[in-house]
């Protein structure tokens, strides 16, 4: 045979098992602590640095800014998202003016946000021209000297328009708080055939429409919020028990790997990854070293599936 079925010593089965367990374990803590204290992906897709940085900053919604700082396409919004509420909640006649009346405030703030940030905002639409020209420059991509200087013109850029930004992330927060509270508790139940329950400080949990920026896709922070806890929690579970570890490790494995190359070696500004490149590595030894059969709940089909094939053949 060319290659043959590899033999772990003792102590290396030991080891095995128990960097399972310490990943797993590492794993189940992180999702837990994402759980109870509440967790946010935006930090880490914006910081993301690289030849594939473009596709973590767009899973945030208007990442560039380029929607919030124009007041048309901000009036367009608010306008679709104040339709969308009354379809939503099916809002009667009276709770529909309501709205409207909201929505006229949301456009007075925004125009005083505005009159107020004129120059900054003016500089910063250059901004956003300036550094698509860049872009589309490819020796700026080959060259680290150059990918030094865009990253600092982007570091100022975004520094300019970070007040602005702020303040309007604010209103739109305000304005969708007033317009989910126009509806009542019946029309914004979850669930019609239950009565409304409540969250563990005693609120009632009531349905919310989001605010939605024109471009968003399927794919965004709010659903990789979602996500990661329980791919966390899931993932470390799995590990613990010894159950299905190929396939977990292996789906943790790769989720370290997308770190890794949200903050590429080599490019400017970059952070290290140096603990999970190795922690990515533990996992794929996990993987396809099916580290599961060795004080796991993946022993039982193990020997059930090898004692079927020794079974002989008359």
């Amino acid at each position: 045979m060319l290659f043959r079925k590899a033999r772990l010593t003792v102590p290396a089965i030991l080891f095995l098992v128990l960097l399972r367990l310490a990943i797993g374990w590492h794993f189940f803590q992180e999702g837990a602590v994402k759980v109870r204290d509440g967790f946010t992906s935006t930090p880490f897709l914006a910081g993301a640095k690289g030849p594939f940085a473009k596709y973590f900053h767009a899973m945030i919604p208007d990442y560039d800014g380029a929607i919030r700082i124009d007041a048309k396409r901000m009036s367009d919004a608010a306008e679709s998202y104040g339709e969308q509420i009354k379809r939503e909640f099916a809002l009667s006649e009276d709770q529909s003016k309501d709205v409207d009346s909201i929505l006229a405030d949301f456009k007075a703030k925004r125009k005083e946000i505005y009159d107020e940030w004129k120059p900054q905002i003016e500089e910063y639409k250059n901004g956003v021209e300036r550094l698509a020209k860049l872009d589309n420059d490819p020796s700026r991509s080959k060259v680290a000297s150059l990918r030094g200087q865009r990253e600092e013109i982007e570091s100022k850029w975004r520094a300019l328009g970070k007040p602005v930004l702020a303040e309007i992330d604010n209103s739109v927060s305000e304005l969708v708080k007033k317009l989910n509270a126009v509806a009542s508790d019946e029309q914004a139940n979850p669930d019609p055939k239950k009565p409304l329950a409540k969250d563990a400080d005693g609120n009632l949990i009531r349905k919310k429409v989001e605010f939605k920026y024109e471009g968003e896709g399927p794919i965004s922070v709010r659903l990789v919020d979602k996500i990661i806890p329980i791919f966390d929690m899931s993932v470390g579970i799995l590990l613990l028990v010894g159950l299905l570890t190929p396939l977990a490790a292996l789906a943790a494995g790769i989720f370290l790997a997308s770190v890794v190359v949200s903050q590429f070696p080599g490019f400017p500004g970059t952070l290290p990854t140096y603990y999970q490149a190795i922690e990515m590595l533990g996992c794929f030894v996990l993987a396809f070293a099916d580290a599961g059969r060795y004080g796991g709940l993946d022993f039982i089909p193990w020997s059930f599936w090898n004692r079927k094939s020794k079974v002989p053949t008359v």
